[in-house]
């Protein structure tokens, strides 16, 4: 008996979910919205709603998924951003996103926030690159990766950056203000302001002050 009510219960969770994901503006199901916001056809909010934030004049486009996965996840869309069709930002369990104020992120971006992300004004974000603030824990050869945790230091960019298509920021980095990512860059290191890397692992081969 107790098995078949909480079956129910889950049944009606899942209908009340559905129900108000299809009849329900999505940014009635936001913790704010912003004025002059912009939402595209097919985007999913996934998770706790009430804990994403969108300045004003933000852009979402088409079929972007964000998923704001528990209680403790939080995300935060400053003014004037965009977020461009089939991208998708996931803060992971009790992970961040904050998000500056003029942001692009164009198509097919995939933005993750495990251990914290943080990004300064007019980061420029081209298609097709990953952020990860995470890592998989391997040190144990005798014991399955999948079953070793998450190492969790986070990423900072500041403003002023250009992310190259295609590129992987990968976990623990920061990319100092005015900075340029080469497309198909992996950051695997701390980026000093104002420099040009590139290559897998991305080295710098150049300052913009020079």
């Amino acid at each position: 008996m107790l098995l078949c009510i909480a079956s129910i219960d889950h049944w009606l969770d899942n209908v009340t979910v559905k129900f108000r994901q299809a009849y329900f503006p999505i940014k009635y199901r936001l913790g704010s919205c912003g004025t002059n916001t912009v939402f595209g056809k097919g985007i999913s909010i996934e998770g706790i709603g009430n804990n994403i934030y969108l300045g004003n004049n933000v852009r979402i486009g088409d079929n972007v998924k964000i998923i704001c996965t528990n209680e403790s996840s939080k995300i935060y869309i400053g003014d004037n951003s965009i977020i461009y069709f089939g991208s998708c930002i996931d803060t992971g369990p009790g992970g961040s996103i904050n998000l500056g104020a003029n942001n692009t992120i164009n198509p097919y971006c995939v933005i993750y926030g495990h251990g914290g992300l943080t990004t300064g004004r007019y980061v420029r974000i081209a298609s097709h690159t990953v952020i990860i603030p995470a890592n998989h824990i391997y040190k144990d050869p005798h014991k399955l990766i999948a079953k070793q945790g998450l190492s969790k230091k986070g990423i900072k960019i500041e403003d002023n950056v250009w992310i190259g298509t295609g590129s992987r920021i990968l976990d623990g980095v920061n990319i100092g203000h005015g900075s340029v990512i080469g497309a198909g860059a992996v950051v695997t290191k701390p980026v000093p302001p104002m420099a040009v890397v590139t290559g897998v692992p991305a080295k710098i081969i150049k300052m913009r002050s020079e």
